[in-house]
């Protein structure tokens, strides 16, 4: 019998995940992260995914399955390199993608290899991806309900950890989850909630929270020409292609183009202004050595775009066929061909 250390986070997709598992015969153990530092007021906010409350569902769900479930402490790592790296990111004027982080140096790293060391043949997670094996090599996918592919999200897992990590919700659509829930005697599944807030910004607070550790100050805000537009609250505050917050009468629609921190100043333009061919990334991780039939997005709710891409060290280019608006460095921007997971890397600079 094969042991799956699943990390559940007391939502629903982990927890079923958990259950797919015990079913097809592994023997399961559930684990909880302890993530958020003892002085983070977010430990009490019920819809994030680390709260004190969702280690209190995945227990229940665990009971439920009668199947072992630990909390483990990775609030040293989480500190370090999720909440630490975000906040120096936007220090710089760029916009980090925390869930990205996260899967990179919690999941996929620091719990994975725990779990491992513990006498773990694989780890388990609620994501909606697929991980595929043809001939003898491991392929990274989207999900079959693609309004739901997560595989964006997880482009830094290292190609030599694909087999051995486990994604059961890949094939799964969300409508068929709840009633196969009903299904197995969960009745109250309103109480495996979806985790809806970033973990440590309760109610999408960026203000609030990025006051506590760089101080925010007021700044001009320029035309592309240079001409001044108006004053900002705090360029930490803004992200590329904004538009909302600008507070500029204009004949036109104004969009944030540019962040200069060691100028403390905006730079605005058209929607036009926004329009970009060509970015380089790094670091990089690639999962497939596909180099034809290439598409990329840059967010995870836009629509992949045709290109091409080359690598020189651990740098990325990647030349849109046609040019895309709001590239943004911090992000992600990630390959595929078709619903294979080429690679991807943390967006640093736009031509």
């Amino acid at each position: 019998m094969k042991t799956v250390f699943v990390a559940m986070s007391g939502g629903i997709d982990s927890s079923f995940a958990a259950y797919l598992l015990k079913r097809e015969g592994f023997k399961v153990i559930g684990i909880t992260f302890q993530l958020l530092p003892n002085h983070t007021s977010t430990i009490n906010n019920s819809k994030t995914c680390c709260s004190n409350e969702a280690v209190l569902r995945a227990k229940k769900a665990a009971d439920t399955m009668n199947i072992p479930h630990y909390v483990i402490d990775l609030r040293k790592e989480f500190e370090e390199f999720v909440i630490e790296r975000f906040i120096k990111e936007y220090g710089a004027g760029r916009t980090p993608n925390p869930c990205v982080l996260c899967n990179q140096f919690i999941k996929f790293s620091a719990f994975f290899y725990k779990a491992l060391a513990l006498g773990g043949d694989y780890i388990a997670t609620g994501h909606y991806a697929k991980i595929e094996k043809m001939s003898d090599n491991y392929f990274l996918s989207k999900a079959t309900d693609k309004s739901k592919d997560q595989s964006y999200f997880l482009y830094s897992i290292k190609k030599d950890q694909l087999s051995r990590i486990l994604l059961p919700l890949g094939v799964y659509t969300k409508s068929k989850i709840l009633p196969a829930i009903r299904e197995m005697g969960w009745k109250n599944t309103s109480m495996y909630k979806e985790s809806q807030d970033l973990c440590f910004i309760p109610n999408g607070q960026y203000r609030s929270f990025l006051s506590n550790f760089m101080r925010l100050e007021k700044g001009p805000i320029f035309s592309i020409k240079g001409k001044l537009m108006g004053h900002h609250d705090g360029i930490h505050l803004y992200t590329i292609g904004q538009r909302r917050g600008l507070n500029i009468p204009y004949k036109e629609p104004l969009y944030v183009i540019e962040i200069r921190p060691h100028e403390n100043c905006l730079i605005v333009g058209s929607k036009n202004h926004l329009m970009r061919k060509s970015l380089t990334a790094t670091p990089t991780n690639l999962l497939s050595d596909i180099s034809s039939g290439i598409t990329a997005k840059v967010r995870y709710r836009q629509k992949e775009q045709p290109c091409s891409y080359s690598l020189k060290d651990d740098f990325m280019r990647v030349e849109f066929y046609e040019c895309i608006d709001a590239i943004t460095p911090g992000q992600s921007v990630v390959l595929y061909n078709e619903d294979v997971v080429v690679g991807g890397g943390i967006i640093k600079s736009t031509e």
